[in-house]
């Protein structure tokens, strides 16, 4: 089961390596839901995933879609005619602004289609990237063993921290490493749009060192990366999604604290 939605910047290959880690059954608390495109088919794969995210206009596309994809693709349908460069830059500034919650969720998934990569909020005007296909893994999306749900915490790392329903494993799709400081984190945070979310590194790894929880963080491959977390389990997957010996063939690393 694919997702509807696209992100160039969590484009991953790790999902049978991460199947290979986590067994059916497991009940997965993921953090940073964006687009889906790990969680959708692991939830699709005898897992049941708990996908948490602290940005409301995510929260609520993924919400309406669960609970009456009908009307959202009816306002999908109607709208489907972005052609004028200013409106789409328009929409993507004031879509938090719009005054019906389906009508955000029909817009939220046109946006993500018109915009080069993915970005809601941001990014550049390529009607020519709307995939067809996209409509149909939409009315396919099941949420049998998915639930989204909403954390008002800022940084998610807290809500990691104090999470009450059965969880076997945290999952973490990052994408890129970035290694934030302190006195920068407050304006980083400030700096995000409704769609961003703030990844503060260090408490991330401070998080797993504890060990309260089995958990899996997923990078594109970087020697930052492997540096940073050198103390942890190191899974390299190559471009193929296989787990690999060899760190020069890896394309992506899954951090494990157990």
């Amino acid at each position: 089961m694919k997702t509807p939605l696209k992100l160039t910047a969590k484009q991953f290959k790790s999902l049978s390596a991460i199947k290979k880690i986590i067994p059916e059954k497991s009940y997965v608390h993921s953090f940073l839901m964006y687009d889906g495109g790990i969680e959708i088919p692991l939830s699709a794969s005898n897992r049941y995933v708990i996908a948490h995210t602290n940005k409301y206009s995510i929260y609520e596309f993924w919400t309406c879609l669960s609970l009456n994809p009908d009307q959202v693709q009816r306002v999908i349908a109607y709208f489907d005619n972005i052609e004028d460069r200013g409106m789409f830059h328009y929409l993507q500034q004031t879509l938090p602004n719009l005054d019906e919650p389906y009508l955000r969720a029909g817009m939220f998934f046109l946006l993500n289609k018109y915009s080069k990569d993915g970005w809601v909020s941001r990014g550049e005007f390529m009607p020519e990237s709307f995939n067809p296909l996209a409509m149909a893994n939409l009315k396919k999306v099941s949420f049998e063993n998915l639930m989204v749900v909403y954390n008002k915490a800022e940084n998610f790392v807290d809500t990691m921290s104090s999470i009450k329903r059965r969880c076997d494993y945290v999952f973490v799709p990052v994408g890129d490493f970035a290694l934030n400081y302190l006195k920068n984190a407050e304006d980083d945070i400030n700096s995000l749009s409704y769609d961003q979310t703030f990844v503060d590194t260090t408490a991330l790894k401070e998080f797993m060192d504890k060990k309260e929880r089995k958990v899996i963080l997923l990078y594109h491959y970087s020697r930052s990366v492997v540096k940073y977390f050198k103390d942890q389990k190191l899974y390299f997957v190559d471009k193929y999604g296989r787990i690999v010996n060899d760190e020069s063939r890896a394309q992506e690393v899954l951090v494990a604290n157990f």
